[in-house]
């Protein structure tokens, strides 16, 4: 993050100090140390209210401020996944006052002007998930997602090592579904496989199930499938016979996220792998890097990433029962 000498409206409200320079004076923003002690008020930012794979990590952060003192929260986003929409809402929480704000950015580029304005207004800004890392925000709390896709790839390799490929993501533009593409793809370039066709739901579950469905019976002969995120594990699984028939005759399924209905889907048959990470652990951790940065002005590590793991046939049992004891919150 570049950071800004700019004077702002809200430095002056929230933490100016105002020091003298030869015959001038200059008011320089000291991060919230002049308020450490006040209420804060945090805003988290979803690409879309209609994904339910947020829903996890406002859970986390929800559970996060109950544990702590006079910190605010609010979830608030765009119905469905719109760039403009979410620049709106992050100028709007800076109007209203907010000291700190958490995105998943839908485009790092459009995202950018309304990130660096906030910035320069005295908020602190970070992203999850999904980042804007030319922006001025101070870290990203995700995955390495390049890293991820990479390891569903190999995992693909492991089971089959030649044949047709089809690839499900989410809305164009979203930095981190390109990165666990060119991930996935170096992950299968020694291989035999071809990828032949690149799916787009736009975040959108009941899409993601049709697409799914269609694909399998266009291609009789596919032999794999690679879904960027699990939107098709949040609808009722009964709905995919044909993905549950692809799998059961030899087709492998690797998706990224190991949430509740992704977990079931590998128990129940409709898919063979899942690289997993703590959704729950990106609304805790989020939650504790702006406390600590609007508290007592800790820059964090950027970025932030979480462990990544693997949910298989050697461990689904495992993974179940932690999956019901926690309620998913894990």
């Amino acid at each position: 993050m570049s950071k800004s000498n700019t004077i702002s409206r809200r430095s002056l409200l929230k933490g100016g100090v105002t020091v003298a320079i030869g015959a001038t004076s200059a008011t320089l923003f000291l991060p919230n140390a002049a308020f450490a002690s006040g209420e804060i008020d945090l805003a988290f930012v979803p690409k879309a209210l209609n994904n339910p794979v947020f829903e996890i990590t406002r859970a986390g952060a929800e559970d996060r401020v109950s544990e702590l003192n006079d910190v605010n929260f609010r979830w608030v986003g765009p119905t469905t996944t719109d760039a403009a929409a979410q620049s709106q809402i992050i100028d709007d929480l800076v109007v209203q006052g907010f000291d700190g704000i958490c995105i998943s950015c839908n485009d790092p580029a459009a995202l950018m002007p309304a990130i660096n304005r906030a910035v320069s207004e005295g908020v602190a800004v970070i992203t999850w998930d999904s980042d804007s890392p030319e922006s001025n925000r101070l870290t990203n709390v995700a995955i390495d997602q390049e890293a991820a896709g990479k390891m569903a790839g190999e995992e693909m390799v492991k089971r089959i090592q030649s044949g047709k490929v089809a690839i499900l993501t989410g809305t164009p533009g979203a930095l981190n579904l390109e990165q666990r593409r060119d991930g996935f793809l170096a992950g299968i370039e020694d291989s035999d496989l071809e990828v032949i066709a690149t799916d787009p739901n736009f975040d959108d579950v009941q899409r993601a199930v049709e697409i799914v469905e269609q694909r399998i019976n266009a291609v009789p002969d596919l032999a794999g499938y690679f879904f960027e995120g699990m939107w098709p594990f949040f609808a009722d699984l009964k709905t995919m016979p044909q993905l549950k028939e692809f799998v059961a005759n030899g087709g492998v399924c690797v998706s990224l996220d190991a949430l509740s209905g992704a977990v079931a889907a590998v128990e129940q048959g409709y898919c063979n792998v899942l690289i997993g990470y703590s959704w729950y652990g990106f609304g805790t951790s989020a939650v504790d890097v702006l406390v600590e940065y609007i508290r007592n002005g800790v820059e964090p590590v950027d970025p932030m990433n979480s462990d990544l793991f693997v949910v298989d046939e050697s461990n689904i049992s495992e993974i179940a029962e932690l999956d019901r004891k926690t309620e998913g919150r894990w």
